[in-house]
């Protein structure tokens, strides 16, 4: 069963089920939190969540012995404060932020069993605030942005390690906990797959110089957490990476403690960090900034070329956790170890998340695109075009490609990243009608005619396959490969797919708004509240006026603008808002 992963806010979600469940009313109804968030909760110190103070001034109280003042009476006083994992972007350096339960309020305009828990804001005395205006009368002087700028970098840089674990542990299909930190697999795991020549070949860390390439991340919360996530495993393996970023952010860069250096726009950058490489005598790594894991896989191969028979294998393979340094180590030993006296100058992996599409043919392939995510670069004088801003690394595995007979990419090692929605980068040079995309593709048609072709899958993408070459695999921009590739290969199954599907289809039941109604929900089922009170307002609402009705009668009501759907009722039936009642 694959687990869900744990959001931004699952921990304080997690603190806040714990607080209601903790302060004594018996009033609440709330919704425990999933167990890995709670078990994380209870095993992050407190000095490693976000509304920990960063400074403790003279006469400061622990945050382990917070509470709030006894001037409201012993009911209501003199209850402990949590220290919460979220922080206020005005919060000075000495104050905390923590949690508190509440006592019930005996108001007409408040709901029975609402609340419980509410966020406060501790003085470094000690003393309890409800609102930022009363802090600020207190500390006499006046909240900033600017004087909370530390605060947010720590939360941020905690988030980074917290999403780094998280998808750690996905790949292990564990259950996160922050008292077991998901480490990377020894390197000698990992260096055992190769072969004698190669170990020959092994390359230390310091035959590189490790590079990541960004731009205008370094100010806002979400570039600031993914920065530290790629910095983070790094400084974990043993390195200092140099980051290339553009001039008017390297000042930022630098702030947040990097080795930050101008490198111009995407291109220009590229190249510096090949130059300086080059000019060190060492082998130029180069990565993205919001990577959060490295993944290999290793197992035996598919016996058939199908969907089923490739995700078994892929599911059944031994999987490990890479280092960034033990993924470069690794491929720059294949790369300087294969076979001839030409050998491979550019080398990278499998571009996209998942290697199961890889498993029904070789591990290494010589021909194919090499992303520009992350890859090795040995002693090839080839660089990048600085006329192309996007696609560059297209082009890149193409000349390198003429310069030196071959690449060399690992199908089964990949990458945890996010694509297309960063700030900063490849994704400023993208336009919504995708003028930029068609001109870098002429780009690339021009330079290499009859190597790229559109893909049909994806509007202003290309499918990469170099003259006469007989790697396979050459869809390496689709998730769910090239329909037409697909096709060439296995007619059979997709006419058997496609009798599946029909036959699914019509075991679905249309209403009179034509929304399909699966087998496994009656029509005729009448709707019915239940004693779970949704916690949205525009829940309560629908889930009211649904009530009696019947499935076929719901689904396309309009509810606020909107048709009910098939999704909506799953929903409701999944948070137990609504049940079915048979007639």
């Amino acid at each position: 069963m694959k687990l869900k992963r744990l959001g931004r806010g699952a921990l304080s979600s997690a603190l806040a089920a714990m607080v209601k469940g903790t302060g004594g009313r018996k009033d609440l109804k709330f919704e425990q939190a999933p167990k890995a968030a709670t078990n994380t909760m209870h095993q992050v110190p407190l000095k490693e969540r976000a509304g920990y103070p960063l400074k403790f001034p003279k006469g400061s109280v622990d945050p382990k012995n917070w509470r709030t003042g006894s001037r409201c009476g012993s009911e209501r006083g003199n209850k402990p404060v949590i220290v919460d994992f979220s922080r206020a972007a005005w919060l000075p350096d000495d104050w905390g932020q923590g949690v508190k339960a509440t006592s019930p309020i005996q108001r007409a305009d408040i709901k029975p069993g609402s609340g419980g828990t509410f966020t406060v804001y501790m003085s470094p005395d000690g003393k309890t605030f409800y609102h930022k205006p009363a802090a600020e009368k207190y500390a006499g002087y006046k909240f900033t942005e600017e004087g909370g700028r530390n605060g947010q970098i720590r939360k941020a840089q905690l988030q980074g390690v917290q999403a780094m674990q998280v998808v750690r542990a996905q790949i292990k299909e564990l259950e996160f906990t922050r008292g077991q930190n998901v480490g990377v697999d020894p390197d000698e795991v990992l260096f055992k797959l190769l072969t004698p020549k190669e170990k020959k070949c092994l390359p230390s860390k310091n035959t590189f110089h490790f590079c990541i390439v960004s731009a205008r991340r370094a100010t806002s919360l979400s570039g600031i957490q993914d920065i530290f996530m790629v910095q983070t495993q790094f400084t974990e393996a043993g390195v200092t990476p140099t980051w290339y970023v553009d001039e008017a952010s390297v000042k930022d860069y630098r702030r947040l403690g990097l080795h930050a250096v101008v490198g111009g726009k995407l291109t220009a950058a590229r190249n510096k960090a090949l130059k300086d490489a080059a000019k060190m005598g060492k082998a130029c790594v180069q990565a993205s900034d919001d990577i959060s894991a490295w993944e290999y896989r290793h197992g035996k191969q598919a016996k058939e070329r199908t969907d089923d028979a490739m995700n078994k294998a892929h599911d059944a393979a031994k999987r490990y956790i890479l280092s960034p340094v033990a993924a470069a180590r690794f491929i720059l030993a294949k790369m300087r170890g294969a076979d001839g006296d030409k050998k491979p100058q550019l080398g990278g992996l499998y571009p996209l998340g998942s290697s199961s599409r890889t498993f029904a043919g070789p591990e290494f392939v010589k021909h194919n695109f090499i992303i520009g995510d992350f890859f090795v670069v040995d002693k090839s004088k080839v660089l990048f075009d600085e006329e192309m801003t996007l696609k560059e690394d297209y082009d890149f595995t193409c000349a390198h490609i003429k310069a030196h007979g071959s690449v060399l990419r690992c199908q089964r090692m990949t990458l945890a990243v996010k694509h297309y929605s960063n700030v900063g980068g490849a994704v400023d040079e993208r336009d919504k009608k995708g003028v930029k995309e068609r001109m870098n593709i002429a780009i690339l048609n021009r330079k290499w005619p009859g190597c790229f072709r559109a893909n049909p899958k994806r509007q202003n993408e290309v499918i990469m396959k170099w003259k006469g070459s007989t790697d396979q695999d050459e869809d390496d921009n689709d998730d769910d490969q090239d329909a037409e590739n697909r096709g060439s290969r296995k007619k059979t199954s997709m006419k058997k797919t496609s009798r599946v599907k029909q036959t699914i289809m019509k075991s679905f039941v249309k209403n009179s708004s034509g929304s399909r109604i699966p087998p496994d929900i009656s029509p005729k089922a009448t709707l019915a509240l239940t004693d779970t009170t949704p916690s949205l307002p525009k829940h309560r609402v629908r889930c009211k006026r649904l009530a009696g009705r019947t499935v076929e009668q719901a689904l396309g009501t309009p509810i606020q603008g909107k048709p009910y759907g098939m999704a909506d009722l799953r929903y409701d039936l999944k948070k137990g808002n609504l049940k079915l009642k048979k007639r």
